[in-house]
This record gives C-alpha cells, structure tokens and sequence, in this order.
C-alpha cells in the first residue's frame, strides 16, 4: 500500500514538473523567439513569389531612421515616402504605418507598402520590440506593442500634420497589434487587419491542441503566470476582439485565408462581429497563414482600393 502510494507521488511530481517545464518553454518562444536575420528577409519574400528582387532593387527607396519607444529601446524605422509630384485635390497627407509579424522584421511589409504607394501614401515601416533591427524587449504578442504603434502614429502625425489621413494594416502579430491600438486612437483613418488572431489564450488553446496535441490545463494557466512575471502581461490581457468593441468611427478592412493552419478562419469572424460601424470582410479561398496577398495579389489591390475609395480616403 505504501509503495503504491510513493509510486503514486512520483508520477504526480513528475506531471507537475513536465507541465511547469512545458509552461516555461511555451512562455519563452513567445517572449524570446527565433527572429529571421534582418538581411535575409528580402530574399526569403522573393523566394516565396511576393515580388523579385529586381523589382525591390529598382524600385524599392526606403529611408531609415530611430525613434526611442517610450519603455526605453529604439525602434528601427523607415519611410518609403511618395513619389514626387503626388498629391490629392483636398491637399492633405496620405500616411500608411506597416506592422509586420511574428519574428519577421519590416521588410516583410514592402509587399503591401508596395500597393498604397502605387496610390500616392507615404509608407511608414518599423521593426517591433526584439524583432528586426530593434532594440530587445520581451515580445508581447501585441500588448506593449500596440503602445509602441501608437508611438509611431503620434510620430507620423507630427511629420505629415494633424490633418493627415492616416492608417494602420497589420499582418499576424502585426494584425493583433492594429486591432488593439484601434480601440485606443479614434484619430485613425482606417484598419487593415490580416489574418490576426481574436485572443491570445484562444490562439495558444488552438496552436497547444492541433500542434502539441496537449490540453490547454494545466500549462495554460502556469505559461500565462511566466508571461506576466517575464513579460509584464498575462494572455487573457490580449484581446484583439475586444478590443475593437470601441474602434466605433474607424473603417477595417479584414482579411483572412479560409486554409489559414495557424490562426483558425473563425477568429476573423470573432473580430468581425466585435467591431461596430463601417467593416469589411474578405476571406481568401485557399489562402494559408499570412499568405492572402501571395495567394491573389490581383484580388488583394482591388479589396484594399476599393476598401479605401468607399471609404472616402483615396480623395
């Protein structure tokens, strides 16, 4: 009996231990995760068919510059500003602020940067926290980096005026971040989201079950505790969806593939719904995580054109 009981004890350590093991490796690659090279970025775009390297080559001008986030790192930035000679009839700045994913850098954005320049926006790009060249700092799946996008905005208003017509999109972590930064800037002129997902705790209760095939409890709750004491935020802090309940006045535009292996295709609905006012809704047939525009860069255009001229944007 006694025996039974100390072999009983043993596996229940050991459950207690895999599960904090697990907690704590979940926490990490959320926080610290594998970034791609900086100066890899553009040829792994080229490899996946989103534009050739001739083009970015030719065509491609970006400015870089550094603005210190106000938690204490530097941002690396750049501007790919309009074409000489471009302006709108009401005489007012078209400004676009691009936010790339999970551990990619600002050069992942040069493919939708490429479509509003084509329509006269500057095109502001920038490398989040730990990400890119910027400087290290827990990454928090969107949490403090809405707070460093709306640094950027304050930022790009400052250059282009007040009056600028300004936009944020988003693609992944970057989508997750527009949409909880919408809820905090009325100011904005529109929302692009891509494939972002609606919570944190749903995605990781989704990636947890298809990816590991493990439950949710009890790693979820221990992973979330190291990500609030590692990392400032717990996940049930970042909810995009909700977040969007007061994005009242700002047009979106969601984007989302219906192959999506990632983020599920439901969390695009989730966010739809959350969202009052004017909201638009593409779902690309047979498009994967992050993969709408090399799915159909021909539709993705004309859904971001038409999106921004019934909106009144495009002047």
């Amino acid at each position: 009996m006694l025996i039974a009981l100390y072999i009983l004890l043993a596996l229940l350590a050991m459950l207690i231990v895999f599960n904090v093991i697990m907690a704590w490796k979940l926490s990490s690659m959320l926080l610290h995760p594998r970034i791609y090279a900086y100066d890899t970025v553009v040829d792994e775009e080229v490899k996946r068919g989103h534009f050739t390297r001739e083009w970015y080559d030719a065509t491609v001008h970006l400015e870089d510059f550094t603005l210190r986030s106000p938690f204490g790192y530097d941002l690396h930035c750049a501007l790919w500003p309009r074409e000489e000679g471009v302006s709108f009839a009401d005489g007012r700045r078209r400004v676009v602020v691009l936010v790339h994913g999970f551990t990619y850098c600002l050069l992942g954005q040069i493919k939708y940067a490429a479509m509003f320049h084509d329509l006269g926006f500057d095109c502001v790009l920038y490398d989040h926290r730990n990400h890119g060249l910027s400087g290290r700092a827990p990454t928090t799946m969107g949490a403090f980096e809405s707070k460093d996008l709306a640094f950027v905005c304050d930022w790009a208003r400052g250059q282009y005026g007040e009056d600028a017509i300004l936009g944020t999109l988003g693609e992944s972590m970057g989508a997750a971040t527009v949409m909880l930064h919408a809820g905090l800037d009325p100011r904005l002129s529109f929302v692009v989201e891509d494939c972002g997902y609606s919570s944190l705790t749903g995605e990781l209760k989704s990636e947890l079950k298809n990816r590991f095939h493990l439950p949710a409890f009890p790693v979820m709750p221990i992973a979330s505790l190291f990500f609030r004491l590692r990392g400032g935020v717990f996940f049930r802090e970042v909810r995009p969806a909700d977040a969007l309940k007061k994005s009242v006045s700002t047009p979106m535009l969601f984007v989302h593939g219906d192959a999506d292996e990632l983020v599920p295709p439901q969390m695009q609905q989730e966010c739809f719904d959350a969202k009052p006012g004017k909201k638009t809704l593409w779902l690309v047939p047979g498009a994967t995580h992050a993969e709408c525009y090399g799915c159909d860069p021909v539709g993705y255009r004309e859904q971001l054109t038409r999106f921004l001229s019934d909106n009144g944007l495009l002047g």
